[in-house]
């Protein structure tokens, strides 16, 4: 239901923009602009992406000249009374701000954002829109006016108030979209380096993931098997005696027709709150044993080596995928040694968690 105040022409309105956002998300940005042009007559915007610190990047623009983005990133941003990043204290009682809102039009044409910037390109009025979620800056559209026009209005607030509940809907979902591919990217990049095999399994077999290393690793240990699926062959060998509706985590040791000596770790993957998420899943990791062992032992030869001793098998659990405390239990050293041993190695390396060590010392 529409707010209380709203005219039934801008109710229609307001439905009709509704219906005109629903575009896939390469669109969504440049589509909201044209419609607040065509449907409400704002002719002049700038869709910004931002961050929670309110830091802004990414603009796309309607009727607004190159050179004014370039200036105002370039110096004058840092005078714009509507910037997030002077405002965000405000932000949860109103969303969507104008100048006069901030400072009186006469203390505003006094200063060096009017004078220098605005003025220069010939507009008078801004307006800012910003979308929150969850008290989460996802973006911020912009509206400039000249003096010639009636400026913006108390009204104007009011209706793109609503519109941004809209807005703010597919934004939120695109820019988690976002992140979830720019993760996977980072996450592929990374295992696909890796000499440590990875499989990613969903109950009973599903084979969700598998990288290079262990599509190699799984090759050798089942060559024997010819005409065979050897991701496949492996993973229902190694879970054969193991109940599919709870697989709990286990280490274990086999040897490929070669003789190569393979640690098996397997691990339950790492839960998250999406409600995508069908079934809980797990990891497969393969490590080559003698590649542990040289590592080590090249590293005591060399002295001084850059870890110590103990610090080598500790990072060797890690590549494992071994918890502080499975570290513990097998080192035979306190909870509290492992995190002094890990925080020597990151130090040490210049890294400041596992992920980062894991692909410093595979690179």
């Amino acid at each position: 239901m529409l707010e209380k105040g709203v005219s039934k022409t801008n109710c229609l309105k307001v439905l009709k923009f509704i219906d005109s956002i629903m575009v896939p998300e390469e669109n969504f940005r440049k589509q909201v602009l044209v419609s607040l042009s065509q449907i409400f007559g704002f002719n002049r915007t700038i869709f910004w992406t931002a961050d929670s610190q309110g830091n802004l990047y990414d603009p796309l623009t309607y009727n607004l000249e190159d050179s004014l983005i370039q200036d105002y990133v370039s110096y004058y941003s840092q005078f714009d009374l509507l910037h997030p990043q002077k405002i965000l204290h405000r932000i949860s009682t109103s969303n969507t701000l104008r100048i006069n809102d901030i400072m009186p039009f006469q203390e505003y044409e006094q200063s060096v954002y009017y004078k220098q910037f605005m003025r220069a390109y010939g507009y008078y009025d801004e307006m800012g829109v910003f979308l929150e979620k969850g008290n989460k800056l996802l973006g911020v559209i912009g509206f400039a006016g000249s003096k010639q026009e009636k400026g913006f209005t108390a009204y104007d607030t009011q209706v793109l108030g609503i519109l941004s509940k809209y807005i703010v809907s597919p934004l939120d979902t695109f820019a988690r979209l976002e992140g979830i591919a720019h993760e996977k990217i980072l996450f592929e990049a990374h295992s696909n380096m890796s000499s440590i095999g990875m499989i990613i399994v969903e109950p009973p077999a599903s084979i969700r993931y598998v990288n290079p290393a262990a599509q190699d690793i799984c090759t050798e240990l089942t060559r024997e098997n010819k005409g065979t699926n050897s991701i496949k062959s492996f993973i229902g060998k190694l879970l054969e005696n193991h109940s599919y509706s709870r697989i709990l985590p286990f280490v274990t040791t086999v040897r490929s027709p070669a003789l190569l000596e393979i640690t098996i770790h397997v691990l339950p993957s790492i839960q998250t709150q999406s409600s995508f998420q069908r079934k809980p899943q797990y990891v497969v990791y393969l490590i080559p044993k003698s590649q542990s062992a040289s590592r080590i032992a090249s590293h005591d030869s060399d002295k001084p080596a850059l870890l110590t001793r103990k610090e080598w098998e500790v990072y060797d659990l890690v590549q494992q995928g071994y918890t502080n405390q499975q570290i513990s239990v097998e080192l035979h050293i306190s909870f509290n040694t492992v995190k002094r041993h890990l925080q020597n190695i990151y130090k040490k390396l210049g890294v400041t968690n596992r992920t980062s060590l894991c692909y410093k010392l595979n690179s």
